[in-house]
């Protein structure tokens, strides 16, 4: 199926929006898992995804810089077997307490409802 132009273009921003809206999100779900470093944690989000979402590490070193600036996390050098010593970031409390928040009073909410439009209007996509 050929997309339109202007279809393309909004679909390509929604995309952006979406994915940078939720980088923060996604970073602590996975320190809350266990300490990483940048690079793994993108390496993460793009084996779960089957590659569908990818961000520059720029990109997440912003949003971990962030994290840690507030509180949320902290970091930790560790040396590596391979290479140059790392930065891991670990979650804090208040990084635990603010993903159980957003979860509950936004994730949910958009889940549950994104499910029963997806069902309404398109009852065929899996």
């Amino acid at each position: 199926m050929k997309i339109p132009k202007n279809v393309d273009r909004m679909l390509e921003n929604w995309s952006k929006e979406y994915k940078k809206g939720f980088l923060g999100y996604f970073i602590l779900l996975f320190l809350k898992e266990r300490p990483m470093y940048g690079f793994e944690i993108n390496k993460q989000l793009v084996e779960m995804t089957h590659s569908k979402i990818y961000f520059q590490e720029s990109g997440i070193y912003q949003i971990l810089k962030k994290l840690k600036k507030n509180g949320m996390v902290s970091t930790q050098w560790k040396k590596s077997s391979k290479g140059p010593r790392r930065k891991y970031y670990n979650i804090e409390d208040s990084g635990i307490l603010l993903l159980e928040l957003f979860t509950r009073d936004y994730i949910l909410p958009i889940i549950n409802t994104s499910a029963q439009f997806v069902k309404m209007h398109f009852p065929d996509l899996k």
